[in-house]
């Protein structure tokens, strides 16, 4: 007898990324101490939980039931509060979510299965060079299972419960993508961030009222060799508003300035990601272009310096990009 397909509202997709950033908040030094690649910093969970507390605040309080307006609302919060490489590619998961549930008053789970497709989609463009075995892997993974699962007439909740199975796997495979992990024996970090915002918008589907930190990671120390002879230079992201923004101008300027560079949004609001020795010379470049705003500039052989203390470690594996 075919299963019944259940619906989902707006408030529903509201609790889901309420009890996502749940998850992420509790596990934030477990994936900070992950942050390996690409530049071993020790960040990535605050970024991740940043950002999503800043999509939570978006709708905090909203008693709109369209799956549309929340998504909407959550994507543009998460976008105006992500932070760091990780925060900002989060950013674009959920605009891409978003995208794929317009119009969507209530949603199925073939049509969340469309809109995470639509979230891999965004992600992988909003990255100027994808590298396989991070977050980018998890969501189009994700997106491949839940796909595989909409073709089934199986409940919302095992069909998500298949998805974040499907997450956990992937983290797990992350060392035999990418190298530096290996090396370092951990899983990628911000893998494990997006595995954990799933598990969250399951808990909240399925109604899970007992939070457990389950699948601890072992604590192995990273090492990074001689990393006072290196230099990763100033993370730097702003928001940088206007008219008719000259988008694509800006992306390739933000591209030849630095590493890890991220350009998302707009000819009115972009948000700006980049790995620079040269910080002013972007920062000068942009007030050209528009209006600056919540500029963060940090200093990445300071943080590299003070996780190695932390760690107790020497050096030894190349971060990266």
């Amino acid at each position: 007898m075919p299963v019944a397909q259940r619906e989902l509202n707006g408030q529903d997709l509201k609790r889901a990324f309420e009890e996502a950033k749940v998850l992420l908040e509790e596990h934030i030094d477990e994936i900070n101490a992950l942050n390996v690649f690409p530049v071993p910093d020790g960040d990535t969970g605050i970024n991740m939980f940043l950002t999503i507390e800043a999509a939570v605040a978006a709708v905090e309080g909203s008693q709109e039931t369209s799956a549309a307006v929340i998504s909407a609302s959550a994507a543009k919060g998460a976008l105006m509060g992500a932070r760091g490489n990780s925060g900002v590619i989060l950013s674009q998961i959920m605009k891409g979510m978003s995208n794929g549930l317009e119009e969507k008053e209530n949603f199925s789970f073939p049509d969340f299965a469309e809109a995470l497709n639509s979230a891999s989609e965004q992600a992988y463009k909003s990255v100027v060079n994808p590298v396989e075995g991070t977050m980018l892997t998890v969501i189009r993974e994700v997106s491949d299972e839940a796909l595989s699962v909409s073709q089934r007439m199986v409940s919302f909740g095992r069909a998500i419960v298949s998805v974040v199975r499907r997450a956990r796997e992937t983290v797990k495979r992350t060392p035999e993508m990418l190298p530096v992990l290996k090396e370092a024996g951990v899983v990628d970090s911000g893998a494990k961030g997006l595995y954990y915002f799933f598990k969250g918008m399951e808990n909240a589907i399925c109604r899970k009222n007992t939070r457990t930190s389950s699948e601890k990671t072992s604590s192995r120390k990273v090492s990074i060799s001689k990393e006072e002879e290196r230099h990763y230079g100033f993370d730097v992201q702003f928001l940088l508003e206007g008219k008719g923004l000259p988008v694509e101008e800006i992306r390739k300027r933000i591209i030849a300035s630095g590493e890890c560079p991220l350009v998302v949004g707009d000819e009115e609001l972009l948000k700006v990601h980049v790995h620079t020795t040269n910080p002013d010379g972007v920062l000068n470049y942009a007030r050209g272009k528009g209006i600056l705003s919540d500029i963060i500039v940090e200093d990445m052989d300071l943080q590299v310096r003070e996780q190695i203390q932390k760690k107790g470690g020497r050096a030894g594996n190349e971060p990266g990009h």
